[in-house]
């Protein structure tokens, strides 16, 4: 509360001696009376200062007292409206996404992708099959990453074996690194995958992939990040270099894939694909393998694989840990 100057002034003058009567019409005094500051003498002829602490002390008793009862009244009518809230609620709160939504066409996922890739704060996983990607697609890819990296946002990418000699996608792995992301790349074949927090997850419903499903399911989303797990633990880090380089690093992971794939009779389409090239790369990894085999067609190459599987089997494998 605040005291005019009038009752300021006309306490200053009690203090001072000047003598009041009840029926003084000095300015300032019927505040002084009601507020407690002036009270009558005991013969009330007179009027006399009060000590301000017992005003202090007696009014701020008053309002705390008002105070706690009128936070009583607000939490029991908070009580009384909790029903009414929650019945309001269930019948005008908007229904959940569902756990499943699909999305048509590329440029609607690539929205989607855009969007739910804002909603990570703390992890992006990314499956970035089929070789090298376009210096358009990159370079429309590359400040969004940043921007995720920026806000403190871990990203881990998987590459395949065949990315390492593609130069747009070298110049945007290394700017993605030099701000914080990791890159790695896998010689098996894995298809397109985005897991947001471990908790919500893009990947592609039909072969030519132009529809997706958006996966809000907890479980199955946490389910596919540990499948990107297992995978990114045994890739092999994407540290951009020369072709030459680069084919000492990976060709070997190619070449025995290649040996491997053959084996189980997959045609030169799949195994293409598998790698993540062309077919016309792929013939020509396949000329290197038979040379260095000494293989001069087909079914003789076939035949020295064989050969070559039953003299040396090798440990037992593990079963395969594709990532879908």
């Amino acid at each position: 509360m605040e005291l005019t100057p009038e009752a300021l002034a006309a306490y200053d003058l009690a203090l001072r001696g000047t003598a009041f009567t009840p029926e003084s019409d000095i300015p300032g005094i019927p505040e002084l009376l009601r507020v407690g500051l002036l009270e009558p003498t005991p013969d009330r002829t007179a009027l006399r200062p009060v000590d301000p602490r017992l005003v202090e002390r007696r009014l701020a008793s008053a309002w705390r007292t008002r105070a706690w009862q009128m936070e009583i009244r607000a939490t029991r009518v908070e009580q009384t409206f909790e029903p009414l809230v929650a019945a309001f609620t269930a019948q005008h709160s908007p229904a959940p996404p569902p756990p499943l939504e699909y999305i048509h066409g590329m440029q609607e996922i690539g929205a989607c992708v855009d969007r739910i890739s804002r909603e990570a704060t703390e992890e992006i996983l990314t499956a970035q099959p089929g070789g090298g990607r376009s210096a358009e697609t990159l370079g429309r890819a590359l400040p969004l990453a940043q921007e995720h990296l920026g806000r403190g946002v871990r990203m881990k990418t998987l590459y395949q074996h065949s990315a390492r000699f593609n130069e747009p996608t070298k110049r945007y792995v290394e700017a993605v690194s030099e701000s914080g992301g990791a890159v790695r790349t896998l010689d098996e074949f894995f298809d397109r995958v985005f897991v947001i927090d471990r908790s919500l997850a893009l990947l592609p419903a039909n072969p030519e992939r132009t529809t997706a499903v958006v996966v809000r399911d907890r479980a199955l989303a946490g389910f596919l990040a540990d499948i990107f797990d297992r995978n990114w633990q045994r890739a092999v880090p994407f540290v951009p270099t020369g072709a030459a380089d680069a084919a000492a690093e990976v060709m070997p992971d190619i070449h025995n894939m290649i040996k491997r794939l053959l084996l189980e009779g997959l045609p030169d389409s799949a195994i293409a694909r598998r790698l993540g090239v062309s077919e016309r790369t792929y013939h020509t990894h396949l000329a290197r393998i038979r040379k260095e085999m000494g293989a001069t067609t087909r079914l003789q190459l076939g035949y020295q694989l064989a050969m070559e599987q039953l003299a040396d089997p090798g440990p037992s494998a593990p079963e395969e840990e594709a990532l879908l």
